[in-house]
């Protein structure tokens, strides 16, 4: 077995229905009643193998393709109540491009904070979104599975004046559909996959925030029992208190040796985008 199956696909993110933009990791806050959120962002990465073991990134933006390819993931989330929202997203390829739709892994979501006010000390949430079934010729060139996908997060944040730390345990079923390829390989993939992470917020000021994105999952291949890791830096810039700018690097492989290192086989995704509330 080579070594490159091992790899993740760079995120967040981890991770879920996208996450707390640029990070893999979710957050337990909510965005309040009758209120809106847009974040729109734009990654480039590089795939080792085919298929990617792609679950440690954020459900809805994988690329088991082998090779580039770059990403508009676009979510749009809008408040119920001052405890739960309701998400869509979709992402949008640039590349790969091919005779097919370069829309896919559209996902309706839900998040609810059950306990805590999202602002300060702990704050616990459930977060269910459902994937529907891309085509089967997304599912061959490795931008979507053609069946339906389900996933469950569940979000702990803790929130200091200064600090904020998150973590997520999350579940994910990822069926497709057998008798097609995915980008081009018939090896069997695993359908029931598990992720945990922890995520660092530090609060510099009121303008800038900080953060590291630790996770690891397992393999996509289910033919493998190994783990795959990620570790991920991000920023993120408050231009007003409407608008948020993020960046992140994040580089993923089959141990944190190499994830810390980068001497060794490894995936990089860059990712920056803008988040904007109204």
């Amino acid at each position: 077995m080579h070594l490159k199956h091992f790899f993740i696909l760079g995120l967040i993110l981890p991770t879920s229905v996208m996450a707390f933009e640029p990070l893999n990791t979710d957050d337990a806050a909510t965005i309040g009643q009758n209120a809106n959120q847009i974040e729109q962002y734009i990654y480039l990465l590089n795939n080792s193998s085919a298929p990617s073991t792609t679950n440690l990134i954020s459900h809805g933006e994988e690329f088991r393709g082998l090779g580039r390819a770059s990403a508009t993931p676009f979510t749009y989330t809008r408040g119920l109540s001052e405890t739960a929202e309701a998400i869509f997203s979709a992402t949008y390829y640039t590349s790969p491009r091919g005779n097919y739709s370069p829309v896919s892994n559209y996902i309706l979501g839900m998040k609810w904070r059950f306990y805590g006010d999202g602002k300060t000390g702990w704050g616990f949430a459930a977060k269910p979104s459902i994937v529907l079934p891309a085509s089967t010729s997304q599912q061959q060139a490795g931008i979507g599975l053609a069946a339906v996908n389900y996933e469950i997060n569940l979000i702990g944040s803790y929130y200091w004046k200064e600090v904020q730390v998150h973590s997520n345990l999350s579940y994910a079923r990822n069926p497709y559909n057998t008798n097609y390829s995915v980008s081009g390989s018939n090896e069997p993939l695993r359908i029931n996959v598990y992720t945990v992470s922890v995520a660092p917020v530090w609060v510099v000021n009121a303008r800038w925030r900080l953060a590291l994105d630790l996770g690891i999952g397992t393999n996509a291949p289910s033919y493998q029992n190994r783990f795959s890791d990620y570790g991920l830096v991000a920023a993120i810039y408050s231009l007003t208190k409407d608008i948020d700018l993020g960046i992140s690097v994040m580089r993923s492989a089959a141990n944190f040796g190499v994830v810390a290192s980068g001497s060794g086989v490894n995936s990089v995704r860059s990712e920056a985008g803008v988040t904007w509330r109204f």
